[in-house]
This record gives structure tokens, C-alpha cells and sequence, in this order.
């Protein structure tokens, strides 16, 4: 694992409903173009998804989801079972004015990831900039108990946070970053079948590299 935030003494949540409260407090009263990770198409993103191979009638879930466009582009692309989770609702209802008719095809969920059980089992599970905030060891115990729940044996898993030369903190929280190695290795037991990276520039002009993998559940 590449150096913890070096902004450890900040404040971060403690318990799921300060986590909630947190995040709906950035979602709330902003534009989407208001946060850093913002992106209208998320190209890293699809290209993994494009990579899996997944069938567009598989079930799909996207946790972490907040503004992120990726089910629109899901749904357009004529994807049928898609969900996406958020600890805002302030986020997760702007998605779904957005979608508009093409959100009968979508779910929306108010949950946490850290303790989801949807009771369902998903064909992709997806993350962009979800896992680089777990910044303690039962954090992302909790996370990979849930992606156990969620996934399905052989299903694909998409990964992405903050590389080893991105920022250190986001939206006033630690993270911690990752090379694709150190990534994988977070992930026991799943079988790596593709990387990519991108230098994401923000609304306001900065650059935040971020790392991702494209990991395979084992068969059972």
C-alpha cells in the first residue's frame, strides 16, 4: 500500500450515520460540477466494463455511485438491470431525475457499502473512488465482506482510487492510495484481467491520477 494520507489527524466519520450525514452535506446545495471526481462521461470506467464482457442483461451495481453519470451511459448502451447505491439521497434523486425514462431499468438505494446486502448477486460490481477512503484495516474487512454478499462467483469487479502520485486527502477526508499492485493484492483470491489509469482533471482545473484493476470473483 502506498503512504497513508498524510493528513491522518483530520477529522473523518466515524459510524454509518455520520458517514451518511457527511456525505449528503457535500451533495447538498451543490451543482454536480461542484466536487473534484465529476466526469460527464466516465471513460475508465466503461472501458473496464467494456472489458469484462458482461452482458447487458446482467445484473449491475455501482456503489459510491453519488453524481456519477455511469448508469446513464449504462442504461443508453441498453443495459437492463442496473442499481446504484449512495449514502445521499440528495445524489442518488438527481440521478434519477436525469435518467428519466430510462430509470425504469434503474435502482436507487440509500446504503452502505460497508454493510450491504441487497439480496441480490450481481454479475459487475463497481467502484470508482469508494475504496481509497477506507483508510482503516476493518474498514475494508467490512467492504470486502460485502462485496462477498454481492457478487456473484466468477463475477467481474471494477476498482478504482487515487494512485500513488494523486492527492492525498478528498472532499476534507484522508484516503489512501494505491499502485495497481498494491490494489490487487487488497483482493485475495480474485484474479486480475486488466488495469488503466487516467489523469482525471477536475471542474476546476487539477489533475487526480487514479489507479484501477479489473478483478475476476473466484469460480466458487
Amino acid at each position: 500500500m502506498s503512504d497513508q494520507s498524510s493528513a491522518e489527524d483530520l477529522w473523518r466519520p466515524e459510524d454509518a450515520q455520520a458517514r451518511r450525514d457527511y456525505w449528503e452535506n457535500v451533495h447538498d446545495g451543490k451543482d454536480v460540477d461542484g466536487v473534484s471526481w465529476w466526469q460527464s462521461v466516465p471513460g475508465l470506467s466503461l472501458g473496464l466494463v467494456d472489458e469484462s464482457g458482461v452482458d447487458p442483461s446482467d445484473p449491475v451495481i455501482d456503489v459510491g455511485a453519488g453524481w456519477s453519470t455511469l448508469a446513464d451511459h449504462l442504461l443508453e448502451r441498453g443495459y437492463t438491470d442496473v442499481t446504484a447505491i449512495d449514502l445521499s439521497r440528495t445524489a442518488l434523486d438527481t440521478v434519477r431525475e436525469r435518467v428519466g425514462d430510462l430509470g425504469r431499468h434503474l435502482t436507487l438505494d440509500v446504503a452502505d457499502v460497508l454493510d450491504l446486502d441487497t439480496g441480490r448477486r450481481y454479475a459487475l460490481w463497481h467502484d470508482r473512488a469508494v475504496y481509497h477512503f477506507l483508510t482503516e484495516q476493518d474498514e475494508r474487512d467490512d467492504y470486502r465482506a460485502s462485496l462477498q454478499r454481492g457478487l456473484r462467483p466468477g463475477g467481474w469487479f471494477v476498482v478504482a482510487t487515487f494512485g500513488p502520485d494523486g492527492p492525498t486527502t478528498c472532499s476534507g477526508l484522508p484516503i489512501v492510495r494505491y499502485t495497481h499492485d498494491e490494489l490487487v493484492a487488497e483482493f485475495p483470491g480474485y484474479t486480475l484481467h486488466g488495469t488503466a489509469g487516467e489523469d482525471h482533471l477536475t471542474p476546476w482545473g487539477t489533475n487526480q491520477q487514479f489507479t484501477a484493476v479489473l478483478l475476476r470473483a473466484p469460480d466458487a
